[in-house]
């Protein structure tokens, strides 16, 4: 009975063995699971935005080029002799006579250039009729136009959906500089005529939930990456533009209240809203924009300008810079390390379990031959 006995002891053994491996691999996979989950509340947008100093109501500063933009004269738009491309009268005055208000799409191409900025394809509207030159919007040209660094203060107002908000419906952020002062641009008090361009990084989450909204006075074009995915051209009263990233990172987009439509644009991981407006006209100047649910990506900083706080971590110096400076607020659990923990555990219980199981059956074998 001897052999019976050595068996018994084998077997409990190995059944203590297996009762405590599979102890371990929950246990394991428990901590695996809220090492994950501690981590991932760590890295989500309210956490980053949090531990940067971001609390509703905060300001965070996002760095925007502007150029102040002189007016140009009142020549006859229709008059192909004495008008080119070069000297067509982009930024006017509503006295000029040859102002058509209203939406223009298609004055831009559809790709940003190798310079990052929007390349101008034509128009039929005066006056952009022909407009193939945009150098001086967004660039130092003399006598034209003149650059100027600033910021816009985007509030962090609502925990629940991540947004961030601008809203200015007298928009004049030029009014104190003087470049434009010999055309009197200020007559009215305000600096009408002025451009400005600014960009956004952030991780696509593809939730669902990320939008961005943005509602100007002329020409206002966004750019997800270098493509182009809201086309508000021409000179007009106020209008919205709307685009969404759906759960397959597809963009989609709609101008003035039509339903959004897929651009053919789709983006993953880190990206970049690029956003070029210019106020081209005397009468008005509204400039409001609001983000939800976008992983923004901020960094507790000093701004170049001299701003002290938290910024959009973005390097205007070299606007081919895509990837976030600061941490991403975005965190990507490794769902699949639970899982790899788990197996590995089972498996080497499976493994001690059998490698017990065969002494016991060996062991067996031989007590039954003596």
């Amino acid at each position: 009975m001897k052999w019976q006995k050595k068996s018994q002891v084998i077997m409990i053994t190995a059944l203590g063995i297996f009762v405590l491996s599979l102890i371990l691999s929950i246990v394991g996979l428990s901590r695996t699971v809220k090492n994950i989950n501690q981590e991932q509340a760590s890295h989500t947008p309210e956490a980053i935005l949090a531990s940067a100093g971001v609390d509703d109501g905060t300001d965070v500063s996002l760095p925007v080029t502007y150029f102040d933009q002189r007016s140009d004269a009142c020549i006859n738009m229709y008059d192909q002799k004495t008008r080119s491309a070069a000297d067509a009268r982009q930024f006017e005055w509503t006295s000029c006579n040859y102002n058509n208000k209203q939406l223009e799409q298609g004055i831009v191409d559809y790709k940003l250039g190798e310079d990052y900025l929007p390349v101008a394809v034509g128009g039929e509207l005066i006056p952009n009729r022909g407009l193939d030159n945009m150098k001086r919007w967004f660039t130092n040209v003399k006598d034209k136009s003149k650059e100027y660094a600033g910021s816009l203060k985007l509030v962090y107002r609502d925990k629940e959906t991540t947004e961030f908000s601008f809203v200015n419906n007298d928009f004049y952020p030029l009014d104190t500089v003087n470049f434009s002062d010999g055309d009197k641009v200020n007559s009215d008090g305000h600096n009408h005529l002025f451009t400005m361009n600014f960009a956004i990084p952030f991780v696509v989450a593809a939730s669902g939930e990320e939008t961005l909204e943005i509602t100007a006075d002329d020409d206002t074009f966004v750019f997800v990456g270098d493509e182009l995915v809201l086309d508000m051209g021409g000179i007009h009263d106020a209008i919205k533009g709307e685009l969404m990233i759906n759960e397959q990172g597809e963009v989609h987009a709609a101008v003035n209240n039509e339903e959004k439509a897929y651009s053919g644009t789709q983006v993953s991981g880190d990206s970049i809203v690029r956003i070029f407006h210019a106020d081209r006209n005397s009468d008005e100047s509204v400039f409001r924009i609001r983000l939800k649910g976008m992983n923004l990506n901020v960094m507790p900083t000093q701004l170049a300008n001299g701003d002290d706080g938290v910024q959009v971590a973005y390097d205007p110096e070299n606007p081919s810079f895509v990837k976030p400076l600061g941490e991403s607020s975005t965190f990507r659990p490794d769902g699949t390390k639970g899982y790899v923990v788990m197996a590995t555990v089972l498996g080497m219980t499976i493994v001690l379990a059998s490698l017990f199981a065969a002494m016991l059956a060996h062991s067996l074998i031989r007590q039954k031959r003596r």
